[in-house]
């Protein structure tokens, strides 16, 4: 028995806030680490400790540290042997509580309880599996409480919402999930959605888009065109160029591997990827971040969250983010104000009603890209600087204003029903003027230039009803799932064409005139209504067969009209029914072999040579995987190989020149690896493998055998943090590689090289409030670009230093 002697009496109360006493609490609670039990004797009573309310303010770590921390503050003797907790991890703790709720508090979702041992103080006890009635104190997901509408603690989600639309253990999902947690776009710093999913298999950001655009590649395929955003499980079905995601807004991000029609309507077959929104907590919660960094980056980011009625039934979070930064490349911002507020009432467990607006404001520059000499290939004259702009400073500009208003209700109807119903409303205008490459002449010096400007207003509108029964069947327990869901988008476009001179690209001068028609070349309307009926069956069969099985009837509706011609016409006007299924094996170890089948279907517009509109482009996937998933829950491993196929595609039309038909083909197979874990030592791991086998199998327009460009046939990455014990508590630190094999650009004539990526960070906690972090961004500046229609070079080193306040 390991005997440590708690706060002297006049103490007791005090949160540690100083250097040397945080010093001491952290040396006392590295010994949780060591085997043997701990005790805790506070020297003073503890008996009316236990009902007096204070205000604790613990920070996240290992679940035997932070029942550790709070004994100390509370004053009140502990005992408990820590191989029992091993592997686990809390939230923290702040607010004001007693010494009772606190513990019920840390303790909740853990399997363990509070044992009483009169003036002994509390040991902890194993709570039997049979259900036990406790207070009722309103205590919001925490360590071993993980809901899949909520944040996780380190790395290793083990729920997740989007692949059934139902808060279902990822062990028992029958199709690859990845999910990003804030932890993780906190530690590595993560900007945009594109730097959230670096290290995660299959994925491929578009270029350097990460400014105007989400694009991204998933299993070979390009989604970016598709819609495959998702908000809270709504739809956001903004066009390309609508707007970007701001991170430090999401709880988790969630990234659902090819076909997903039966449950979200048209989708590219790659996959999709849904937001998971910081909702309120009634835990009260608040921080402030203050960063500096390369590029002149300017930052100032706050969360705060908590209870706005004594007994937490009403709640509110708000998000906040102000950003004025350069870039890597010249004359090209990254400036951002971005708000969200949401308020949640729960009047009981089984009731919850949460409204949730936010506004985004982005102020850049597209970033259109660079000649293929110079960058991947030789010139006669040197590589291209990559700070290069080849636009004009007086001229480029790209502004978005983004909104949305939605609300998510959830009311149980008895123990067997629950109805759900999420509804969100999207507006977005951009304005967007800037210069388009041409060719370089026969020097491989003068580039030459036209311009172009246009106006994008985007409006949607979704509803998705869902009804929800868990019901059992003999060994069987059912959890059946129907929805209909709807969705309604008007989407405005005008553009503008002109002149620009020739830049010299090894030395701009810039200032040359810029002309613009003043009579729009284009001027459209496509107003989409989509209706669909969903019904899915999750089946688990004597605690170790599942069984999924779903299907959808999709009913699409699409009309255009151009104004300058005055012509109206259906773009599109379609059905379609999509379907899955899959099968897993649940072992005692944690080991689940699974088998699935997926499809999907994406709209296309136009019309054939003889006036028939175009049908969908089908998706077919067929998937078998293995997860692992101990009963700790802080560990997740997946193994997955994938056949994904897309039919439909349009090619030439041989007998029609200038027409198209629906005789193309797009296969893409592959492998992927994905392992992530919180190790009770403090190390923090996630590793990514993917090999991606991508090409056109069908095509009459000479490109079967080509590869999708951007695609690399593989893939890794790799990333490690660790947060230090004893002498050296508050200290943490990570790094991380990541490889990007050979791809091709869009005509598959330029081979692009691979190139390998280290980020790393660096952080220390001065006490429970205060956290000053460092990142660096490709540490040892390698030089690399991506090409499609043309190169992207990707962002050299540059460095972010982050200050965190917490109370």
């Amino acid at each position: 028995m390991t005997a440590l002697n708690g706060p002297l009496p006049g103490q007791a109360r005090k949160s540690v806030n100083n250097k040397s006493a945080a010093f001491a609490l952290a040396m006392s609670c590295s010994l949780a680490g060591i085997g043997g039990a701990i005790t805790l004797t506070p020297a003073t009573a503890f008996a009316q400790q236990s009902t007096a309310r204070q205000h604790f303010s613990i920070p996240p770590g290992k679940l035997s540290d932070v029942l550790a921390q709070f004994a100390a503050q509370a004053g009140v003797p502990l005992s408990f042997d820590p191989q029992v907790l091993s592997g686990m991890r809390s939230d923290g703790l702040e607010g004001t509580y007693s010494t009772q709720e606190g513990f019920q508090a840390l303790l909740a979702g853990t399997g363990y309880g509070l044992q009483s041992k009169g003036e002994s103080g509390y040991s902890l006890r194993r709570i039997p599996s049979d259900p036990v009635t406790l207070s009722p104190i309103r205590v919001d997901a925490g360590a071993g409480q993980e809901s899949g509408y909520g944040p996780v603690t380190g790395y290793a989600a083990t729920r997740s919402i989007t692949a059934t639309k139902m808060d279902i253990p990822l062990i028992e999902t029958p199709q690859s999930v990845s999910v990003v947690t804030a932890d993780q776009i906190e530690i590595q710093d993560a900007e945009s959605l594109h730097q959230a999913l670096l290290y995660t298999p299959g994925v491929v950001p578009m270029g350097s888009d990460n400014l105007v655009s989400d694009g991204l590649i998933i299993r070979g395929f390009n989604v970016t065109g598709s819609s495959p955003m998702y908000l809270n499980g709504s739809k956001l079905p903004r066009n390309t160029f609508s707007g970007v995601s701001e991170p430090y807004a999401m709880e988790r991000i969630e990234m659902l591997k090819g076909p997903a029609s039966v449950l979200y309507g048209n989708a590219a077959p790659g996959g999709i990827v849904n937001m998971v929104s910081k909702l309120p907590q009634s835990k009260t919660s608040r921080e402030l971040k203050v960063q500096a960094g390369s590029f002149d980056r300017k930052q100032l980011a706050g969360d705060f969250t908590g209870a706005l009625t004594k007994d937490g039934s009403l709640s509110y979070r708000v998000t906040g983010l102000v950003r004025r930064s350069d870039t890597m490349t010249d004359h090209i911002p990254d400036d951002r104000d971005f708000g969200q507020l949401s308020l949640r009432w729960q009047p009981s467990d089984d009731t919850s009603l949460t409204l949730l607006a936010n506004s985004q404001h982005n102020d850049t520059v597209y970033l259109y890209g660079l000649p293929l000499e110079g960058t991947v290939r030789h010139n006669v004259n040197g590589d291209i600087d990559r700070d290069l702009f080849i636009g004009e400073p007086d001229f480029d500009s790209f502004e978005t204003h983004n909104k949305t208003l939605g609300y998510l209700f959830s009311h149980r109807l008895n123990d067997t029903f629950t109805f759900r119903q999420n509804a969100l409303y999207f507006d977005a205008e951009t304005d967007w003027d800037y210069l388009i490459m041409g060719s370089l002449d026969a020097s491989q010096r003068l580039l030459s230039r036209t311009s172009a400007a246009r106006n994008d207003r985007d409006r949607t509108f979704t509803l998705d009803n869902q009804l929800q029964a868990k019901w059992h069947w003999g060994l069987a327990e059912h959890t059946s799932l129907i929805g209909l869901d709807y969705e309604q988008s008007r989407f405005k476009r005008t553009q503008y064409r002109g002149t620009a001179e020739a830049l010299d690209i090894f030395n701009p001068v810039y200032g040359s005139p810029v002309a613009l028609d003043t009579t729009p070349v284009s001027d459209t309307t496509q107003d989409s209504d989509k209706l669909g009926l969903y019904a899915q069956e999750h089946i688990k069969i004597d605690g170790h067969w599942v069984v999924m099985l779903g299907g959808r009837y999709d009913q699409v509706d699409g009309k255009g009209k151009d104004h300058l011609a005055g012509i109206s016409a259906t773009i599109y006007d379609e059905h379609a029914f999509t379907g899955r299924a899959g099968l897993l094996y649940l072992f005692d170890n944690g080991l689940a072999p699974y088998i699935s089948y997926a499809e999907s279907f994406e709209p296309i517009s136009g019309q054939n040579a003889g006036g028939q509109a175009f049908e969908p482009t089908e998706g077919k996937q067929t998937e078998i995987g293995l997860r692992y998933q101990p009963r700790s829950g802080f560990t997740s491993i997946t193994a997955s190989a994938y056949q994904l196929t897309q039919e439909n595609v349009l090619t030439s039309d041989l007998a029609n020149p200038g027409f198209s038909v629906q005789e193309g083909e797009v296969e893409s197979s592959g492998f992927e690896l994905e392992a992530r874990t919180n190790l009770s030592n403090g190390l923090n791991l996630i590793a990514s493998y993917a090999y991606i086998d991508n090409e056109v199998t069908k095509s009459n327009s000479g490109t079967e055998g080509n590869r999708t460009n951007g695609v690399p046939r593989n893939m890794a990455s790799l990333w490690a943090d660790y947060a230090f014990d004893g002498s050296l508590y508050g200290l943490g630190l990570g790094a991380g590689v990541r490889y990007i094999g050979e791809t091709r650009d869009i005509a598959n004539t330029v081979a692009v090289p691979s190139y390998t990526v280290v980020d790393a960070t660096l952080r220390y906690r001065l006490s429970p409030q205060w956290l000053m972090t460092l990142n660096v961004d490709n540490l040892f500046d390698e030089e690399y670009a991506t090409c499609s229609y043309a190169c992207f070079y990707g962002v050299k080193r540059s460095a972010t230093v982050t200050v965190k306040y917490q109370w």
